[in-house]
């Protein structure tokens, strides 16, 4: 909760208007940003993300990915994709490997636009971004936007009632190259992030929006930076509620970053119906409780962490970081 690339960017966002014009249903800080279509119940969702390090690792791979966590936040607040616009930000492309940065990254964007039905409709390019001589990580910044038809259907990313159920969905695989477990224990990346399975993800991802739409999900969050254990605490900050957890695999794996993946609490009266819907891409994974405490039963392990704690780590790192640096 402490790393800067996962930490709460309130710092920054703080520092612009988020209410112009009076449109705004959801602000800074959840997984899209919401605006209702004014004289209609018709809202629009939007997202920007990017990742470089898994694009350095892999440029296709990297690029797909990059598309694909614009989808499931789009997803994650009830939306369903519709298009995208891209920053694409690269060093000098003179030289032959950042040319062949840019050029698999955009087919990687191209290949999950294809898949997902997002055609790309506007885009711009930042090129020669270096620093002493050195290029930044190739960062091609995806915006993406997603329709709401009633937006009395905007689903929350945090917690909504003690008692829900908590799923996964989909499929948690040893994913950790270009992690954030991997650049805070080791100091660099290394290794290939894992190419998605894009048409099986897209499957789950629009059959859950359609369940979001009919009323079945209660809250939503994907999951990214940090993995499940990172979102499992996001989703519990601002709220009174805990979680208890348990799943079957070791300590490591919670903080995988295995893409197409979220976080999502249903009422125990529509937990049957959800299962049926959505079938072997989700796990019950728990229930949000009342403590305020976040426990995580493991294979191999055992964490318990107080929620309050937890939040101020994450609130404080960027303003402490910042200061230190003045």
């Amino acid at each position: 909760m402490n790393q800067p690339t996962i930490a709460n960017d309130q710092f920054v966002t703080q520092q612009y208007d988020s209410q112009v014009r009076t449109d705004t249903i959801v602000g800074p800080g959840s997984d899209s940003g919401v605006l209702r279509v004014r004289h209609t119940k018709k809202a629009i969702a939007m997202t920007t993300d990017t990742n470089g390090r898994f694009v350095y690792l892999d440029p296709k791979v990297g690029g797909q990915r990059t598309v694909l966590e614009s989808a499931t936040n789009i997803v994650a607040s009830g939306a369903q994709p519709l298009a995208i616009t891209d920053c694409l930000n690269y060093g000098d492309p003179n030289d032959p490997e950042i040319f062949w940065e840019l050029h698999q990254s955009c087919q990687g964007i191209a290949d999950a636009c294809e898949i997902l039905e997002t055609p790309v409709v506007s885009g711009n390019v930042s090129l020669y971004n270096e620093n002493n001589g050195k290029a930044i990580y190739p960062s091609p910044m995806i915006g993406m936007v997603g329709l709401i038809k009633d937006y009395d259907h905007v689903i929350p990313m945090h917690m909504q009632k003690a008692g829900d159920k908590i799923y996964l969905v989909g499929k948690t695989d040893d994913d950790f190259a270009g992690s954030e477990l991997q650049k805070m224990i080791t100091g660099e990346i290394s290794g290939l992030p894992h190419a998605p399975n894009l048409p099986e993800i897209k499957q789950y991802l629009y059959k859950l929006q359609a369940l979001m739409a009919n009323g079945l999900v209660k809250s939503a969050h994907d999951l990214s930076e940090g993995g499940l254990g990172v979102s499992l605490a996001e989703t519990l900050f601002d709220t009174d509620f805990g979680a208890k957890i348990e799943l079957d695999f070791d300590k490591n794996l919670l903080f995988s970053e295995t893409p197409g993946r979220l976080i999502v609490s249903v009422d125990p009266a529509n937990a049957e119906k959800f299962e049926q819907e959505m079938g072997d891409s989700v796990s019950e994974i728990g229930q949000v409780t009342a403590d305020q405490q976040l426990n995580i039963s493991l294979a191999n392990d055992q964490v318990n962490e107080d929620v309050a704690e937890l939040q101020k780590i994450w609130k404080e790192c960027i303003p402490c970081l910042m200061k230190s640096k003045a």
